[in-house]
């Protein structure tokens, strides 16, 4: 059977949907947050910063799995259901990352994108249950897996019926030290090349410390990563874990000015595809009316309706303080076009 996750299985590259977010189209989104839900102050106040700072969704642990069983294991459930209220207070889809079956059956509901830790690549039972809960999947490389091995895993959620996967770069194991893992920046192209899944770059994790973060980020931006996640904590010397690769609120913010991302472009952004969505939207009405006049024998033009929608228009521009000129302008254009598309619609039924 052909290997779905493959650009021979598509022509296209898969657009990965997440709430309002679009990874493979959209411009560089951010995923952010602490490594682990702590408090409902600490993830409250995280959510606020990376929503201010243009973050696209909030993410954080609330299960996990240590090196050392006297390590934080999170908050658990309890810690989902904080991170839920969080996004909700902010605005934001909320991620987390996922390592057994019962988290997903206890927590899942709460999230909108599920992660699939590094340590549980492999895992395929996971995978294969992860792939069936109708969620979209962000699958992390394992630390000394290859490309081939990251696929074969991705093919386990893809088998599901699942093609709304996301994967992640986030280190592997080499012969560096003083970090645990070393970013494989070059796996960003290979991937876009052999898949037609969107590929993040997580550098909080690679970097052995904050300082490193951001010119990893901007290395990922520079070879083609379709986005970003990044660790945040309003007292990173206090964290409960990962506390030296987590950047402060203020680091975030000078982050995101270096990558050209503000909060306000993409609240622009999202008006703009907005407008596009109204358009589609009033030409579809459009042929409907077309289909009618034509129905009828009325002519395409209307002269005195034209007139009349251009002074109604022009009244709303002058009660939202918009330049009535301009406005009628724009909707002579959309008029044009309308007319243009039910003569096409005419001359396909004749």
């Amino acid at each position: 059977m052909e290997r779905q996750a493959t650009k021979e299985s598509r022509s296209k590259p898969t657009v990965v949907t997440v709430g309002g977010t679009r990874f493979g189209r959209d411009p560089f989104p951010v995923i952010a947050g602490p490594c682990a839900v702590e408090s409902e102050e600490q993830i409250n106040t995280v959510a606020e910063a990376v929503a201010d700072g243009g973050a696209s969704i909030l993410r954080a642990a609330t299960y996990r799995q240590a090196n050392s069983p006297y390590f934080f294991r999170g908050l658990r459930l309890e810690g989902a259901k904080l991170l839920a209220e969080a996004g909700k207070r902010v605005g934001l889809p909320v991620a987390m990352p996922i390592m057994e079956e019962r988290e997903l059956e206890e927590a899942g509901h709460l999230v909108d994108l599920l992660e699939i830790h590094h340590g549980s690549m492999q895992n395929f039972e996971l995978l294969r249950v992860a792939g069936r809960s109708g969620k979209p999947v962000m699958i992390r490389r394992g630390p000394s897996a290859t490309l081939d091995e990251f696929l074969w895993s991705v093919e386990y959620l893809m088998a599901e019926g699942n093609d709304q996967i996301i994967l992640v770069e986030r280190g592997i194991r080499t012969f560096g030290t003083g970090h645990r893992d070393t970013l494989d920046i070059t796996a960003v192209p290979q991937l876009k090349e052999i898949s037609h899944l969107p590929v993040l770059v997580d550098p909080s994790h690679a970097s052995g410390g904050a300082t490193r973060v951001p010119p990893l980020a901007l290395a990922a931006q520079g070879v083609g990563s379709d986005g970003l996640i990044v660790e945040v904590h309003p007292r990173p010397e206090a964290a409960k874990t990962e506390g030296p690769r987590q950047l402060t609120l203020d680091e975030f913010a000078d982050l995101m000015v270096q990558l050209g991302i503000s909060r306000l472009r993409d609240r622009i952004d999202l008006v703009d595809r907005e407008i596009v969505r109204l358009l589609a939207r009033r030409r579809q009405l459009s042929l409907e009316v077309g289909r009618a006049k034509a129905e009828q024998g009325w002519p395409v033009k209307v002269p005195d309706r034209e007139a009349e929608l251009l002074e109604v228009v022009r009244e709303e521009a002058l009660l939202t303080q918009l330049d009535p000129d301009y406005v009628e302008r724009l909707f002579e254009m959309v008029l044009e076009s309308s007319r243009r598309a039910q003569r096409n619609m005419r001359g396909s039924q004749s």
